[in-house]
């Protein structure tokens, strides 16, 4: 095959991955679900912070393209509100329409995980950018060379953490946004993402409370789980209102037979959380995603 037919058969692959996502089944057309209104949102107190989690889906499947599931996803968070955020499987189709709904009410923070451009995905920070300075961010790699693009420990993907320091621009108080997304094949490689998610972790509470958010492809059950733990508290734990459950759920294929989240919200030991809930809403039979979104209100 000539070069030049491979560049072009590239840039085609390239150009139908940005424009419809990547994944094995593509809509034809965009459902319009019109005004969405989400419900069962809890009331945030004012001395709270509210974070979230949200694994939006990189692909287009058939119980939801990305445009029509997209429609969904930024009405959780338009009407939820936190005040940052972080997502997990964020392609450059996904930053692309974040930033497009949601850009004049939130800045981010991160870096493409790998090489693989449109293919690639994001472990981003979102905050409100007219409530907060950001101070410093970054992204590591989950991997024995985290300073560079690299993976380590028998990992299938690149895996990153990317975080955000925040300064509320009226009462000086700050927090840092950690966001990650560890492997989904060995329990080991996450054992050894986990090591280096937490040495970051232990660098950036030395300047102040830290909130972990993420899919850790890891039940309560695995030492992943366990190491995070005996650093951190987990928010649906110490909630003073918890509406708990598991987080993943291929598109309601998965019943909640009590197995456990896979998705945290994880604090510094000693912050305060006032609610966490698993949020469940559907639009017309649609999920967001098949992960469920999570939140929780925490006082940092």
């Amino acid at each position: 095959m000539k070069k030049g037919v491979i560049i072009l058969i590239v840039l085609v692959a390239i150009a139908v991955a940005a424009g419809v996502g990547f994944g094995v089944y593509t809509s034809a057309t965009t459902t319009d679900f019109g005004e969405i209104v989400i419900d069962g949102i809890p009331e945030k107190s004012a001395e709270a912070t509210r974070v979230m989690s949200f694994n939006v889906r990189c692909a287009d499947d058939p119980e939801g393209s990305i445009n029509d599931r997209s429609q969904i996803v930024t009405a959780i968070l338009e009407q939820y509100a936190p005040d940052s955020f972080g997502v997990q499987e964020a392609t450059a189709k996904w930053m692309r329409i974040l930033k497009k709904e949601l850009g004049d009410r939130y800045a981010c923070v991160g870096k493409a995980r790998d090489y693989f451009g449109p293919f690639s995905e994001y472990s981003a920070v979102f905050y409100l950018k007219d409530k907060y300075n950001l101070i410093d961010e970054g992204t590591i790699w989950l991997s024995e060379t985290p300073e560079k693009k690299s993976k380590s420990f028998d990992s299938a993907c690149y895996r990153i953490t990317t975080w955000a320091v925040l300064e509320d621009k009226e009462t000086g108080k700050r927090y840092t946004h950690m966001n990650t997304h560890l492997d989904h094949v060995l329990e080991s490689t996450r054992d050894g993402q986990a090591g280096v998610l937490l040495e970051k972790l232990e660098e950036l509470q030395a300047e102040g409370n830290v909130i972990v958010t993420g899919d850790f492809n890891a039940s309560p059950d695995e030492d992943v789980y366990k190491r995070m733990v005996a650093v951190t508290d987990d928010a649906s734990l110490t909630a003073k209102n918890a509406d708990t459950g598991i987080t993943f759920h291929k598109y309601g294929k998965i019943e909640d037979e009590g197995q456990g989240a896979i998705d945290f919200i994880f604090t510094s030991k000693g912050v305060k959380a006032d609610t966490y809930k698993v949020i469940r809403n559907t639009v017309e039979g649609m999920y967001p995603s098949d992960h469920y979104p999570i939140v929780a209100d925490v006082i940092v």
